[in-house]
């Protein structure tokens, strides 16, 4: 589903456990949080991602980069499959490299099965990035978003005027700091470094539905830091 010129959003719609997605288009082509490849309902959620995809017209041999948000499985499970047919590099903070190897363990001792892990090729941390070269060279910033994991990050995309938030934030909502490494003081530390980010038409949470239009996501900073900060 197109959301600006080079956004695509991949909701995910299905009973079980798994993450929203999103694909940049610009000068490079970025693959956001693929999630699950296949979740706790044995729902298809890398097959359902790859048929939606294509749909608009992207494969994954047109991936240039995959980066996660964060190193939870139904985030990054599916990036480990990918990069390992396609070759495709996969970005992370580096927060996150023994956070995930924390996690596996965690969710093996839950559930009897651990979880694919990928490896982190590019470590990435708050500031710019740059895609491209020449004038053709695109930047969109990257922000330390802690709290739900170590090594969370948003990434905000100023021309597209939108921001991935993982679960840092959602609609009405915040990530969970019950799980290992978590923290409630450093999730509202995160959610009031968001909040300052201005001129958003797009927030694009890792879980639930989107939230539109600068006063709906201002008033959603303003609920959520009311209800649980």
């Amino acid at each position: 589903m197109k959301l600006t010129e080079k956004i695509y959003c991949y909701p995910w719609r299905g009973m079980g456990n798994n993450c929203n997605s999103f694909l940049y288009a610009g000068e490079k082509t970025i693959l956001f949080d693929p999630g699950h490849i296949q979740n706790e309902y044995r729902e298809t959620c890398l097959e359902n991602l790859l048929q939606e995809m294509n749909a608009d017209g992207f494969t994954p041999d047109k991936i240039d980069l995959i980066i996660c948000t964060h190193g939870h499985p139904d985030h990054c499970e599916a990036a480990a499959a990918l990069h390992d047919k396609y070759q495709i590099p996969i970005a992370m903070h580096k927060a996150e490299e023994s956070h995930m190897e924390t996690m596996a363990k965690f969710f093996e001792q839950m559930a009897g099965k651990k979880p694919a892990q990928p490896g982190i090729d590019l470590y990435l941390q708050e500031g710019e990035l740059e895609l491209g070269t020449g004038e053709q060279r695109e930047k969109i910033l990257l922000y330390h978003t802690p709290g739900h994991s170590p090594g969370s990050l948003s990434i905000h995309f100023p021309e597209e005027r939108a921001l991935v938030t993982g679960d840092a934030v959602f609609s009405g909502s915040i990530g969970r700091t019950d799980f290992p490494d978590g923290s409630m003081v450093d999730l509202g530390k995160s959610v009031e470094k968001l909040s300052r980010i201005e001129d958003l038409d797009w927030l694009l949470p890792g879980h639930m539905q989107i939230v539109k239009g600068e006063e709906a996501i201002r008033r959603n900073y303003t609920m959520i830091k009311r209800m649980f900060f």
